[in-house]
């Protein structure tokens, strides 16, 4: 069970605090039920409920910064992977988004990387699904590195990049 002030990660809605831990007060929602009541970090007013035992939504702590710093440093050693059916490359990304898993996420983002850097080298542009499917890996990677490192997104993005390249 997760604490009140507790950093966590839920899911594709990235990093959230924990407010409170208890039954919510609300029309149709059993007294008995216990749940976490969440605030988003980079979405002020924001403000989630989850069963505690809700098992369908991914809900974890947030990396330790020497997890956080060995991920970065491992990054360079990441070879890009591109599933070539749409469908299924869709549902891995979809999946990848909703575990929010950190290594899985990193993967992501240099696949989509690698396949933008391919396209423009061929004189086409990026897609607009792998290009909201790469935003949407950084918001929530960049997020959770950020609060656990103490650094802007803009700065983890910086980050990332120079240990990549």
């Amino acid at each position: 069970m997760f604490e009140v002030g507790e950093y966590v990660v839920y899911g594709n809605k990235g990093v959230c605090q924990i407010k409170s831990v208890g039954p919510i007060d609300m029309p149709g929602v059993a007294k008995d039920k216990m749940y976490y009541t969440m605030s988003q970090v980079y979405l002020r007013g924001s403000t989630i409920f989850t069963p505690v035992d809700n098992e369908k939504k991914a809900l974890r702590k947030v990396l330790t910064k020497s997890e956080a710093k060995k991920l970065i440093a491992g990054i360079k050693d990441i070879k890009p992977q591109w599933v070539k059916d749409d469908k299924e490359r869709d549902r891995m990304f979809t999946d990848i988004l909703r575990t929010a898993d950190c290594k899985e996420l990193c993967n992501m983002i240099i696949s989509l990387y690698h396949r933008k850097e391919e396209r423009i080298a061929g004189g086409k542009k990026a897609t607009s699904t792998d290009e909201r499917y790469f935003h949407a890996a950084e918001d929530i990677l960049y997020g959770e590195l950020g609060i656990v490192l103490g650094m802007d997104k803009e700065k983890v993005r910086d980050c990332i990049m120079e240990s990549v390249s």
